[in-house]
């Protein structure tokens, strides 16, 4: 009888503790670099790039990539480009594209954007500011990029 009173204490109180563990997403702290121009683009072309966790309604988390890019040559010096996007991925396992907004003020454009659809958790490696047609989706030369190596 004590051996199975025994029994039902141990199912009934030490089991449900081991077995209810949440899934905890590795926190990760923000995280912020500068793109440099690549070559053959004005040196005073720069970006920067800003990463972190973002929680959105419902409990909903996610990683959030913004990129605010400054002194960008018009992207039709190029060629037949109207628009800048980013490409930030992790190679050989996933890769993300959002296009920047253009926003000009006193003569200056500036070029930014974001993503907050990255499961939490990933975090890019390597990001690319590309020139793009956007009615054809054809890609041009990359601009500005950064490789993180500490995000």
């Amino acid at each position: 009888m004590k051996k199975l009173l025994f029994n039902l204490i141990f199912v009934l109180v030490i089991l449900p503790s081991q077995t209810h563990s949440e899934n905890i997403v590795e926190e990760f702290p923000p995280c912020s670099a500068i793109l440099e121009p690549t070559k053959n683009i004005p040196n005073n072309a720069r970006g920067v790039v800003l990463i972190y966790n973002i929680e959105r309604q419902f409990n909903d988390e996610r990683t959030s990539l913004s990129v605010h890019a400054l002194h960008l040559p018009k992207p039709s010096s190029f060629g037949d480009y109207n628009a800048y996007e980013v490409l930030a991925y992790i190679p050989k396992e996933i890769s993300w594209i959002f296009t920047l907004s253009p926003v000009t003020k006193y003569g200056e454009t500036t070029w930014a954007g974001n993503l907050d659809e990255v499961s939490p958790g990933m975090r890019p490696t390597r990001i690319k500011v590309r020139t793009v047609n956007t009615a054809t989706k054809k890609t041009g030369p990359i601009v500005l990029e950064k490789i993180l190596k500490s995000c």
